[in-house]
């Protein structure tokens, strides 16, 4: 299972909540080529202000362009995983966080087509730190189970003369009267 596991930083910053905040918070950073693999935006409980969130803001280039923009960085030790999408691969990453203790501050994932990007926060450093090393070993493991069942399934296929898919149709039909 190809997927990039490492620490990332947040920048955000707020404004005024009206029309155009969003794209004149990102403007500077377009203006100067920050390629974003994600951006939230949303308001405030009372609605009257928004506050944008960016990350990654790689390089002394892009820092400067960031802070120019209001933006800082935001101080959630944040671990960034992206790869092949697999069905239950978030739940099985969250499962694995809580049977180490770490507690989860938030987390936002998106699968398109078949990538999936996650970020997760947590309250310190070294939780983030350990997170990285727990998040690689379920991973793995997540990766090595996937792998084991869909081998099983094929030498149970084989055992029995044909593939589960021949075997389901063949029991299908069998019922139905000719």
């Amino acid at each position: 299972m190809n997927v990039t596991v490492r620490r990332a930083t947040l920048w955000s910053t707020e404004k005024p909540n009206t029309p155009g905040t969003l794209a004149s918070a990102l403007g500077p950073l377009a203006d100067h080529g920050v390629d974003l693999g994600l951006v939230m935006g949303y308001s405030t409980q009372d609605k009257s202000r928004a506050s944008v969130e960016v990350s990654p803001v790689d390089g002394a280039a892009a820092k400067r362009a960031a802070r120019q923009a209001g933006f800082t960085s935001s101080g959630y030790p944040c671990v960034s995983v992206m790869g092949a999408n697999k069905p239950g691969l978030g739940r099985h990453i969250a499962a694995s966080l809580a049977d180490a203790g770490i507690n989860i501050n938030f987390f936002v994932a998106q699968v398109v087509g078949k990538q999936y990007a996650g970020m997760f926060s947590f309250e310190a450093e070294s939780e983030a730190d350990l997170a990285v090393k727990i998040i690689r070993q379920a991973l793995a493991h997540f990766s090595g189970r996937r792998s084991l069942k869909k081998a099983t399934a094929s030498s149970r296929a084989a055992s029995s003369g044909g593939s589960s898919r021949s075997r389901s149709k063949r029991s299908r039909t069998a019922g139905r009267g000719r």
